[in-house]
């Protein structure tokens, strides 16, 4: 091997970009039957990967030293690393693992923004996003294909099509669906944006795909049932609304933005509520044609009993050792009826609170979650988390990682709350505050989620890829100022 041929190999290993590229796209295929134990094993690879890249840039480069309250992270990782240790158990492995994991959150995502070319991120950023449309667009349609045809099919361990009234399609749990949906939805409102299309020519997404991309993700959003992706998608365009209201006011008068705001307030209300009613129809609809395919009659409640999908189940109602059962005679409904609003989340949120008090000041440890559960709670956990990442977040690291990740968040929101309303925002077209609304929805859907730390899936690194995103913009926005 030449020396021209090392330094490309050289580069490639430690480029970031490429890295986050193959990391997502290993995550989001973990998402996928039949694809996420190859997934899961090409996932360790890729993380052996990141460790060139953290080493590097820590010994180096010296750019992990540069990131923005860098060391409110570094002790947020001391505290986990702390907490490992003093709770040493036959987990001590997996603690480690999810505070190296912390570190690829916070040094390779978050931290890209202290990397040298805005441009090379804007061109991954279009890229990715391009992707999730794509994945997001064509899983869903399979998906939804599925379901019609076949009902509900089981193959081998996997439950495809319809499963405990919710569409599952050829994802592993109706969930994580959802959310793939969200990002893709999200994704096409930031490509669409006119700044993009000029500048990079793109021609990929016409107004009949993007029309398209958008009906089949917002149909397959609606058939998936999921309370938490809903919310997300309502909270991410309520707060692009309200603030393109706001910088639509050329000269502030209390009288008008009070007017228009108590407008827009009404308008969101009946956009929320007119949602509700197209995912009823939605699910009515595709419940009619699926049992007129099958030519089934006679109604039940539910399709199955409250089972478990995998152990990637995102909502705790499903948590069970037993498989689904399924009666092709049975009449197809979708959309969950007559069950508890908190989906168990109250119960496991109580057990979590109990959970903080064997060691309130530094945690138990997330890989000693389900462990310390079966050991201090009655009849264990209900479920293998707590369903919302702050609460995971004080168990599992103590107050002190809690004030630390808490005081971390508030000043980044801080920083992105002032430049929202900064001319140099405006330039960009609006992608900065698209990715701004993007973060305040994701932090709400982490009230009821394991959406922000603490985990290795698609649904983690997405928000740190997002926050990354929007950190660079505004970097480059204030560079731009000077």
């Amino acid at each position: 091997m030449n020396e021209i041929t090392k330094g490309k190999v050289l580069n490639a290993v430690l480029d970031s970009r490429l890295f986050r590229i193959v990391y997502l796209i290993t995550l989001s295929l973990e998402m996928i039957a039949f694809c996420d134990k190859f997934a899961i094993i090409l996932r360790c690879g890729v993380l052996v990967w990141g460790a060139f890249i953290l080493v590097f840039r820590f010994i180096v480069s010296k750019r992990a030293f540069k990131v923005k309250y860098k060391w409110l992270l570094w002790s947020f990782v001391a505290v986990q690393v702390l907490t490992s240790v003093w709770n040493m158990s036959r987990d001590f492995l997996p603690n480690m693992v999810f505070a190296y994991h912390s570190m690829v959150c916070f040094f390779i995502f978050y931290g890209m923004s202290q990397e040298k070319s805005h441009e090379e991120i804007e061109k991954e950023m279009v890229f990715l996003f391009k992707y999730f449309i794509v994945f997001s667009t064509v899983t869903s349609f399979i998906g939804i294909n599925v379901a019609v045809f076949t009902a509900q099919l089981q193959v081998g361990d996997y439950f495809l099509g319809i499963l405990r009234n919710r569409l599952i399609g050829i994802h592993t749990n109706s969930n994580l669906l959802a959310f793939s949906n969200i990002v893709a939805i999200f994704s096409l409102d930031v490509i669409k944006d006119s700044h993009l299309r000029w500048k990079y020519n793109e021609k990929f997404f016409n107004r009949f795909w993007g029309a398209l991309c958008f009906g089949i993700n917002f149909l397959s959003l609606f058939l998936s049932d999921s309370n938490a992706s809903f919310l997300f998608i309502v909270a991410y365009f309520t707060v692009r609304i309200f603030y393109n209201n706001f910088m639509n006011y050329k000269e502030f008068k209390f009288s008008e933005f009070l007017r228009g705001n108590l407008l827009m307030l009404v308008f969101s209300t009946l956009m929320i509520s007119g949602s509700f009613f197209l995912r009823d129809v939605s699910q009515d609809i595709i419940g009619i044609v699926i049992n007129d395919v099958h030519e089934i009659e006679e109604p039940v409640t539910d399709n199955v009993p409250l089972k478990a999908e995998s152990e990637n189940e995102t909502e705790p109602e499903s948590e069970t050792d037993s498989e689904p059962s399924y009666d092709s005679e049975e009449k197809i409904t979708i959309g969950r009826e007559n069950y508890d609003v908190s989906s168990g989340r109250i119960t496991l949120f109580k057990q979590g609170l109990k959970l903080f008090r064997v060691n309130p000041i530094i945690g138990i440890g997330r890989g000693n979650l389900v462990r310390f559960g079966d050991k201090y709670l009655e009849n264990g956990l209900i479920f293998s988390d707590l369903h919302n990442s702050y609460l995971t977040i004080l168990v599992c690291n103590g107050i002190v990682g809690f004030l630390l990740f808490a005081a971390f968040l508030a000043l980044t929101a801080k920083d992105m709350c002032k430049y929202l309303f900064k001319f140099s925002c405006r330039r960009d077209s609006g992608i900065y505050s698209k990715l701004f609304a993007a973060v305040v929805a994701y932090c709400a859907y982490s009230v009821f989620e394991k959406a922000i730390l603490s985990e290795i899936t698609f649904m983690v690194v997405f928000f740190w890829l997002i926050l990354g995103y929007a950190v660079s913009y505004m970097n480059n926005g204030l560079k731009e100022e000077l």
